[in-house]
């Protein structure tokens, strides 16, 4: 479409369908340069976080000393007081009942050992590429979880129940550990990785619940809907019947998911708020 205005005397034609002459449009050649390296600075970034929490998980497993297992010792057992007051332990009846069982063992063993490390990375990779306008706040809330639980361990490592003798616990993981996949010490994953006092909050549980919760929300079949509530409470079960938790522990982990979702999600309204406050009207 052309118009044509007069200025100075003189006629003056605007083409309004090339929009290369209006003032402040971006340069296509310049747009279709910067584009194509933003998914590479994005991952970059993304890699730096998740490098970063693993380094900084690092140096809380290798910062337990014998002080710190002293204590965690300790917190294990004061734990087990409340509960024991509270009528609450729930993980010793469970964990024997499991134990009494071959078969029981080698699910719930395989069950903690496989899908807490397979699950959990599957997500995040399906947000990012099915669901990317909701994996910035997703993964904030799973990083933000995962930051604190890691402060947590530092702050109070806690011995769990399979460590606690004298408990009448059985430590499931190093019963069924003649599989070959996992460490005959019952440590739930490689002992390079994995640091046996970090059972106060359930990272384990936390993840599971991040995990239900993200595929419930964005998936609407319904049979997808019903792994996704499964998921997360077949988890609470089984950290409890291996002896890896406590009750108190799932409790403590889902309460900071809840507590970090509910900030992050509230941060990112009042982002929005802002944008659309100094967008154009």
């Amino acid at each position: 479409m052309t118009d044509t205005v007069a200025v100075g005397g003189t006629e003056v034609r605007l083409d309004r369908s090339d929009s290369s002459h209006v003032v402040g449009a971006p340069e296509p050649a310049r747009l279709a340069r910067f584009l194509p390296g933003l998914p590479t600075l994005v991952g970059l970034f993304e890699f730096v976080l998740l490098y970063g929490l693993y380094k900084f998980y690092s140096s809380i497993r290798n910062g337990v000393g014998w002080e710190d297992r002293a204590t965690a010792y300790e917190t294990g057992a004061a734990i087990l007081r409340v509960q024991d007051a509270l009528f609450l332990s729930w993980e010793r009846p469970l964990n024997h009942w499991v134990a009494s069982s071959d078969v029981l063992s080698a699910v719930v063993a395989v069950h903690y050992q496989s899908f807490h490390f397979w699950l959990t990375p599957l997500v995040l990779i399906w947000l990012y590429r099915r669901r990317r306008a909701h994996y910035r706040v997703a993964s904030a809330i799973w990083m933000g979880t995962t930051f604190l639980a890691l402060i947590g361990f530092y702050l109070l490592p806690t011995a769990p129940p399979r460590l606690m003798a004298g408990e009448g616990f059985v430590d499931v993981m190093r019963e069924t550990s003649t599989w070959g996949w996992w460490a005959t010490s019952g440590a739930p994953g490689p002992e390079m990785i994995s640091n046996q006092f970090a059972a106060m909050p359930s990272l384990h549980c936390a993840w599971a619940a991040w995990c239900g919760a993200v595929v419930y929300l964005l998936v609407r079949r319904t049979w997808v809907r019903v792994l996704a509530v499964g998921y997360p409470l077949s988890t609470f079960v089984v950290v409890m019947a291996t002896a890896n938790h406590y009750l108190l522990d799932i409790v403590a982990g889902v309460a900071l998911l809840v507590l970090v979702a509910g900030l992050v999600v509230l941060v990112d309204r009042q982002l929005r708020a802002r944008r659309e406050q100094a967008a154009p009207a």
